[in-house]
């Protein structure tokens, strides 16, 4: 079933009820910026980076600084006499801070409120066609749509995100929590280390050695993974099942 009125559609309108300029240009020599929630008196702004030119991910920009916003945060950044929020690609897509975490959960409650998410993904195992699929339907990044999966997702699950070998974040399911061991890179053996050494994607799951990437006495008898990259960018994604 096709979402067909999604709520990032309405982002605009929302910020034009609250009386909040919205403004949104590509600014190449600031990369690491995602967006800005600027004060002045009464008066907000929200600028937001189009550098990277993703627009599920603009979306959920838009969504994190309106959950500032609608958070009534205190202003964190402060240059040159104005204040606001100067938010991160990392805050945005990690949420490391407090303040930051707490716009994500409220731009990922927003954009993918749980009633139409849970219907969409009835019936439809977690895997990268699930996730490229509801991201386009509610016009959010894969990064966010797949979050929220595991949010709801009754299935073990484990998703492991890398730059190179080096893993940068690990998210699950409530049935996988505390299954995986605290790694900081990409064990060798494993078809994710050969899928980033050779830059080649896996076109499915397949079956590997529980004892590769977890520990513990109850091992899965079958663990599956899959992994695919943005080689170019040297990011990749691992999804662990059982």
């Amino acid at each position: 079933m096709g979402i067909t009125n999604p709520p990032a559609m309405h982002l605009d309108e929302i910020a034009q009820m609250q009386h909040i300029r919205v403004g949104k240009q590509n600014l190449p020599d600031d990369p690491k910026l995602s967006g800005l929630l600027l004060f002045c008196g009464e008066k907000r702004a929200i600028l937001i980076n189009t550098h990277i030119s993703n627009s599920g991910r603009i979306n959920f920009t838009f969504a994190h600084e309106l959950g500032h916003h609608f958070l009534q945060h205190t202003p964190t950044y402060y240059l040159d006499g104005q204040r606001g929020f100067r938010c991160t690609v990392e805050d945005v897509q990690n949420g490391g801070r407090p303040k930051e975490a707490e716009a994500n959960r409220f731009a990922s409650v927003f954009l993918l409120p749980e009633d139409q998410f849970r219907l969409a993904m009835v019936g439809s195992a977690l895997d990268y066609t699930l996730i490229a699929t509801l991201a386009r339907q509610f016009r959010v990044s894969k990064h966010a749509c797949c979050n929220r999966l595991l949010e709801f997702t009754r299935e073990p699950y484990i998703v492991i995100r890398s730059r190179g070998y080096a893993i940068t974040e690990i998210r699950t399911s409530a049935a996988a929590r505390r299954k995986l061991p605290k790694l900081e890179s990409i064990p060798q053996g494993t078809f994710a280390y050969e899928a980033i050494t050779e830059n080649k994607n896996q076109d499915a799951f397949d079956e590997i050695d529980a004892a590769k990437w977890l520990s513990g006495s109850n091992l899965p008898l079958h663990l599956y993974e899959w992994t695919r990259g943005s080689w170019p960018d040297n990011i990749s994604m691992t999804i662990l099942r059982w």
